[in-house]
């Protein structure tokens, strides 16, 4: 979820949360408000009574509105205002009412002013205002909604563009990394922080890119002059047997070395992305080409390859890691599979598959492609082929899974 969305939808939640409380306390104030001000005609229609009174002698009863009582003692009741229900007979029903009463001797008489007036209840008055009161608040809240919206969507605007140039930065390129002013202390501190950050990983990467090329270099200098010292030697006739046996381990060891240091680089390169020309693959094709180079040593070793068709597979992917990652497979299964075996190659509408058999399971298959892991430590394998393949799987955003089932280690590689 973006942090916009975030706020806007947190903002929204407590904000509706603080309209209804607004909304209920702004009707009952304006309600408290009217209470107030009808207690107060009250008060100034009996006192208007009273004057009346003084001034003409009497003032008739006009039920249920006006009462007017003598009473017979001269005790003084003081004012007062309270609800009740009366009897309307102009309606003929139950009402009720808000009353103010007082009694004031006026010429010698003790009289018992009081005056009523149509009281609606709370919940019938609530009916009436808060319709009103929360279109109103409705209009403010929407209003304020849209306006931080519009605010937060300016805001963020530069950030979304900065982080796009993140996105799309490379630490391959030479060119540095230039983030626009967002006019907000905070996201420039964070611009200037990111923009320091890629300068320091720009020069480790170029330095990192520049010891493996150079590593690789040194190193293959001096394996191939061993390579050409034991070639020369095995030329001589008058070595012994024992001479010769050793002349052969350190020229397979150089020969591994030489491969280990390749595959090294290789990895290195793939970290680097060096290898991002993406073009339309077909593993049909692809696996047809390998298969017909492997060709001499599936016959050696007698070992018939099945493959099933189910569908043209194809996938953008760099051409150069598309022949690594099929050649690392099938050398794969071609060193783990025993003499007079079938390899079996499944191509589907979105993975391919390739088995091979084996009598027994593999121990540590979590550690499989872990470089220079081997399940059988007297293989002659440099233990870094399938991890090759994991890297390239990961760099392709491919998927690869190992499964073991009825005598079959199956290598299963997913396209999306």
């Amino acid at each position: 979820m973006k942090l916009i969305t975030k706020i806007n939808r947190s903002y929204f939640k407590y904000g509706l949360f603080i309209f209804i409380i607004a909304d209920i306390i702004s009707v009952s104030i304006i309600l408290h408000i009217e209470k107030i001000n009808t207690d107060e005609d009250l008060r100034n229609g009996a006192f208007q009574i009273s004057k009346i009174i003084n001034d003409h002698g009497n003032f008739p009863d006009i039920p249920p509105n006006y009462s007017i009582q003598t009473l017979n003692s001269f005790k003084t009741i003081p004012q007062y205002f309270k609800d009740t229900v009366l009897f309307d007979t102009e309606d003929q029903v139950m009402q009720e009412f808000r009353e103010f009463g007082y009694s004031k001797i006026i010429n010698g008489t003790n009289y018992l002013i009081i005056h009523r007036d149509w009281n609606d209840s709370f919940f019938d008055e609530s009916l009436e205002i808060t319709p009103v009161i929360s279109l109103i608040l409705g209009f403010i809240f929407a209003g304020l909604l849209l306006y931080t919206r519009i605010i937060s969507k300016k805001l963020w605007s530069t950030f979304e563009k900065n982080l796009n140039i993140l996105k799309n930065f490379s630490f391959s390129s030479t060119n540095r990394l230039h983030l626009k002013n967002t006019d907000i202390d905070e996201f420039d501190d964070l611009n200037r922080v990111l923009t320091k950050m890629s300068e320091r990983l720009q020069l480790d990467y170029q330095a990192s890119k520049e010891f493996s090329a150079n590593a690789a270099h040194e190193f293959q200098t001096p394996l191939a002059i061993i390579r050409n010292k034991c070639e020369n030697l095995f030329s001589k006739s008058d070595l012994d047997e024992e001479t010769i046996q050793s002349l052969r381990e350190i020229y397979t060891s150089t020969d591994r070395l030489s491969g280990i240091t390749k595959a090294l680089l290789l990895l290195a390169k793939i970290d680097h992305g060096l290898f991002n020309n993406k073009n339309t693959i077909s593993f049909n094709k692809l696996f047809q080409d390998w298969l017909q180079s492997f060709d001499d040593i599936l016959q050696d070793q007698n070992i018939s390859v099945n493959v099933l068709e189910n569908y043209q597979l194809k996938a953008q992917m760099d051409e150069r890691l598309s022949n690594l990652l099929i050649q690392n497979l099938l050398t794969n299964a071609i060193k783990n599979s025993p003499e007079n075996k079938t390899i079996q190659i499944e191509l589907n509408d979105n993975n391919f598959s390739i088995s091979n058999y084996g009598d027994t399971k593999i121990d540590q298959p979590e550690r499989l492609f872990e470089r220079f892991y081997k399940e059988n430590k007297l293989n002659n394998s440099s233990g870094i082929g399938l991890a090759i393949v994991k890297k390239i799987i990961d760099h392709s955003n491919f998927t690869i899974q190992y499964s073991f089932n009825n005598f079959k280690h199956t290598f299963t590689v997913a396209l999306s």
